[in-house]
Parts: structure tokens; C-alpha cells; sequence
């Protein structure tokens, strides 16, 4: 499942990509956030809560901050077992300078293969493309704040 959108901010090219390309810094924007362990500066492991259908439990993801070039792009690999399917997960950032702001280009992308994949595979791409947008407005968020030196607060999870 693929998902791509764009947003624009008033912060600079370079206070974007602190953001994005700072792991302890952007983990905690992602839906479902739980936790992270830091293995190294391009290395975590992401704790998620996972709720599809009538499955509801955690899933641990090996992060990779695959690609940082700065101020432009940024990109995180991940993967892991969520339920015993394979999660293979995927998001990228292009960062561009435009009059006055700067425009954020974003896509997502996972995957899951196994019997959690077979179960629930209707309901994946909605709450797919719903977990995409929710980050997207969590990022916009946080390049609101008036100080960007600190960790964005974690928000609630929804009710």
C-alpha cells in the first residue's frame, strides 16, 4: 500500500529536516507510537500498538534512517512481525525552499504478508492511508511549536 500527500510550513529547509532526520525526534510523531531504543544515530527499534479488527497487541520494528541528505530528503526503512506477518515499511521526504515556506512532499509505503494479511487485508489500506495522514498532521504539529530543540510531546493515543 502506497500513500503520498504534501504540506507546507513556514519553518526553513533545514529546521524541517532537524525534525525528520533526528530519530528521538520523529519517532514519537508516528501513530501508534509506544516506544524507541536507539541502537545508534541511523539505528532504533520502533515499539508500536497495533489494533486491526480484533487483533490488538504490540509489534517491535527495526529502524533504519536510510538516507539523510540535508536539507532535502530523508528516509526511514523499517520491518518486523507484527501477529506473525511480515511488516516491511517504508517513508520518504523531499524538502524543498518555496517563496516564503517550505514544501514538505511525503510517501509512505508498507507492506504485510501472512495470515494477519489474509484476516484483515480490506481493512489495511484505510487504516493505512489514515495512520499516513494522522503523521503528516503530527509532523505539521510539531514544526508549529515555538522551540524546535526539544522532542515534539507525545500525543494521546485516540480515544
Amino acid at each position: 500500500m502506497n500513500h503520498s500527500g504534501t504540506f507546507i510550513t513556514a519553518r526553513s529547509p533545514e529546521e524541517v529536516f532537524d525534525l525528520l532526520a533526528e530519530p528521538q525526534r520523529f519517532a514519537p510523531l508516528l501513530p501508534d507510537f509506544e516506544s524507541m531504543l536507539a541502537q545508534d544515530a541511523t539505528h532504533f527499534n520502533l515499539r508500536i500498538t497495533i489494533a486491526v479488527a480484533q487483533i490488538n497487541g504490540h509489534a517491535n520494528l527495526a529502524m533504519e534512517l536510510h538516507e539523510a541528505v540535508r536539507p532535502s530528503r530523508v528516509e526511514y526503512s523499517g520491518q518486523g512481525i507484527v501477529a506473525g506477518s511480515q511488516l516491511n515499511f517504508n517513508l520518504q521526504f523531499d524538502i524543498a525552499a518555496s517563496e516564503e515556506a517550505t514544501t514538505v512532499n511525503w510517501r509512505g509505503e508498507f507492506s504485510l504478508d501472512g495470515m494477519l494479511a489474509l484476516m484483515a487485508g480490506h481493512l489495511l489500506e484505510p487504516m493505512g492511508r489514515r495512520n499516513f495522514e494522522l503523521m503528516a498532521e503530527r509532523i505539521q504539529n510539531g514544526l508549529r511549536e515555538t522551540s524546535l530543540d526539544d522532542p515534539p510531546p507525545v500525543p494521546a493515543p485516540p480515544a
